[in-house]
């Protein structure tokens, strides 16, 4: 038995929230026991108070979460400023959550701490990780390292990096939460990991596409990218764009090898007199790399698509028990008043039937075909279904 309850509540006095957001849990719960919760909350929220409550209405959960840029759900669909909650009960799937402190100063130290306290609690073997880091307090590149390091190759990563007060601002210069249990903290990875039988799949896609020629990284550091085809690369947007700042509708389509499969990478800031250009992620010497444009129409059918994919690979052909969805912010600032639609698509494809839950959060992580494990993301749509086996 595999069961996903969520609630979500925009009530503006948080006791009335809490209350709503139990009710419906418990509701779709229908009398089984919930093992695990997820977590998603917006910044300005009592993260304090919320997480006692949770607490103390199912003692002893396994609870994860983080701050969100929006939250998203089969029953509100998408709200700003909202708690979100899902729930899971299973009698043969384990799930347990871990926390991982001081990302900045050693991100593979706390990405193996987040990995032993979740292991510590379970008795079976790894099947899938739900990961919420802070992206931007540590590279993401070195975090999914420590995750692979931590749970070995077979056991894919998924999820989102958790928000920042401000996510329109560079994600370097704001800190972001996370709850693991009873715990809250700043700037840290929270993850939720789920072992034993448990059937999943995942969707990956942006709705962006690749326009003028692709040219190779000829030179890069973590800070950023400073030569694309030995020029500066703040050279490579203005020969398309034009001189000025490069802008987040605009990422660069990152492949890594002759595969037409690529991830994003969405500039932050460049710098003129090095010529540097920064990303929200590390792109390495030797990719090679492309403008990408999408219309508002794109973006939107990219979350179709994402879980269209999902549901083609979910084992058996069988309706999943429940949905988790990571948008990245990006998205949701180009889409405007519109960003309702990507959860609006989602649940069309799915049908009424299935619970969904999810955030909009800097930066995604999925696996991707032929590559070396999960990757991370940007402006992208990443949808993952959960089931029993």
């Amino acid at each position: 038995m595999f069961r996903m309850a969520v609630g979500h509540s925009d009530d503006i006095d948080l006791d009335a929230a809490l209350e709503t957001v139990f009710e419906q849990c418990e509701a779709a719960l229908a009398g089984a026991e919930p093992k695990a919760g997820l977590l998603m909350a917006a910044w300005e929220a009592d993260h304090r108070a919320i997480v006692d409550a949770v607490r103390a209405r199912y003692p002893g959960i396994e609870l994860a979460g983080s701050t969100t840029a929006g939250e998203m759900s089969s029953v509100l669909g998408f709200q700003e400023d909202s708690i979100a909650l899902t729930l899971i009960a299973s009698d043969t799937v384990e799930i347990t959550a871990g926390l991982g402190l001081g990302l900045r100063s050693d991100a593979r130290a706390a990405t193996q701490a987040a990995v032993d306290q979740a292991r510590a609690k379970a008795t079976l073997d790894p099947s899938l990780c739900i990961a919420m880091p802070a992206i931007g307090l540590g590279q993401a590149s070195e975090i999914l390292e420590g995750l692979r390091a931590a749970l070995g190759k077979d056991v894919p990563i998924l999820g989102g990096g958790a928000a920042h007060e401000d996510p329109s601002q560079n994600p370097a210069d704001g800190v972001s939460r996370q709850v693991v249990d009873d715990t809250l903290a700043e700037g840290a990875i929270a993850i939720l990991l789920f072992s034993g039988p448990l059937d999943f799949s995942f969707g990956v896609e942006t709705g962006w596409r690749g326009v003028g020629q692709r040219a190779t990284v000829t030179r890069s550091t973590r800070d950023g990218v400073l030569e694309i085809g030995g020029r500066p690369a703040v050279e490579f947007y203005d020969r398309y764009l034009g001189p000025g700042q490069p802008q987040l509708a605009n990422p660069l389509a990152v492949f890594e090898t002759e595969a037409p499969d690529f991830y994003l990478r969405t500039p932050t800031m460049f710098d003129r007199d090095s010529g540097l250009v920064a990303f929200l992620g590390f792109i390495p010497e030797g990719a090679s790399v492309q403008i990408t444009v999408a219309a508002t129409d794109q973006i939107v059918d990219g979350a179709r698509a994402s879980i269209a994919d999902a549901l083609a690979s979910y084992p058996g052909g069988r309706t999943p028990d429940g949905a988790l969805l990571y948008s990245c912010v990006t998205r949701r600032f180009l889409l405007g008043t519109r960003a309702g639609r990507e959860i609006e698509q989602v649940r069309e494809e799915l049908g009424s039937d299935v619970p969904v839950a999810g955030f909009y959060c800097v930066g995604e992580i999925a696996p991707m075909p032929l590559a070396d494990g999960s990757q991370f993301h940007n402006a992208t749509m990443v949808a993952v279904l959960l089931g029993a086996t």
